[in-house]
């Protein structure tokens, strides 16, 4: 307990206790953070995570809370939410972007597209920050982010600056090997385009992506990662599923990848949906899905 004081009084001015979670995410649904932290520069965001460690506190960060469960329980850790401008910092130097992990990937495609550089216009409507999509290798059937990734600024456990290279990362297909650092900012090597073809790519592309997600004022969230060579709703919809509910969890039953959630759903309820459609899928068609959701 001693040391937890210790953590909390020197770092008493970013600190928040008991912060609820729930409407950090999209489904909206669990318990509070033990520690919530805002940091506002990278020295605060390097204080914070060495201060964590030296107390042996695990530590998580929040991106846009699209593809996150957090359980009733909550997270008995350090939570940091990296939207300060500092740390979500855009800028561009000639055909590469540098962002702060903070930053929205949709800000990012928007410069990135204003400024006549291509590469990230397909990727448009994929929600959330640079560092999560990192993180996730986030792509579509055209390409992922990972293939433009060329440097990655991260936090080790113990809260050092790590400037990281190829081959000092390795993608894969929506994954990544810096799901135990703390992306405090990337890099992204771009082609000179044309700002016209540009911006109608990614509108076209903005299009097809909303026609195949549940609307937006709906509690909604990516169920699994679609394998290779087929979509996750598409085996769902061959398992029979669409439309499955569990309590106030269900597939949509318009866009089967999807999970909705409504009323006063729990995380039970979503990963027992989750592991029936799972188990389901399995045994109807032997392709073992993944969940698109990070469990808390």
């Amino acid at each position: 307990m001693a040391s937890c004081m210790n953590f909390l009084t020197s770092n008493a001015h970013l600190i928040r206790e008991n912060e609820p979670l729930a409407p950090y995410t999209w489904l909206h649904i669990g318990g509070p953070a033990r520690y919530f932290a805002e940091p506002t520069t990278v020295a605060e965001l390097m204080a914070l995570v060495e201060g964590a460690a030296r107390e042996q506190i695990p530590v998580r960060v929040l991106g846009g809370g699209s593809n996150l469960l957090v359980q009733e329980a909550g997270f008995d850790g350090l939570v940091l939410h990296l939207s300060a401008p500092e740390l979500a910092a855009i800028r561009i130097e000639g055909s590469r972007v540098i962002a702060g992990g903070g930053a929205k990937l949709s800000h990012i495609i928007s410069r990135a597209v204003g400024a006549g550089l291509a590469g990230l216009e397909h990727l448009v409507g994929i929600p959330g920050t640079i560092g999560g999509a990192v993180v996730g290798n986030a792509g579509v059937v055209n390409g992922d982010i990972g293939s433009l990734v060329v440097r990655v600024s991260t936090l080790d456990r113990q809260g050092k600056l790590v400037q990281r290279v190829p081959p000092a990362f390795q993608f894969s297909y929506r994954r990544s090997d810096l799901d135990d650092v703390t992306v405090v900012e990337v890099e992204l090597a771009l082609e000179i385009g044309d700002g016209t073809q540009l911006t109608r790519r990614m509108q076209n592309s903005w299009i097809v992506k909303r026609s195949t997600q549940p609307p937006t004022d709906q509690r909604a969230a990516l169920a699994f990662v679609d394998p290779s060579g087929i979509t996750a709703a598409e085996l769902i919809d061959q398992a029979g599923l669409r439309g499955t509910a569990e309590g106030e969890v269900s597939l949509s039953s318009q866009f089967p990848g999807y999970i909705v959630v409504s009323g006063s759903a729990t995380s039970k309820q979503v990963l027992a949906l989750l592991d029936r459609v799972r188990r389901t899928v399995a045994q109807r068609t032997g392709i073992q899905l993944q969940s698109h959701l990070r469990i808390w």
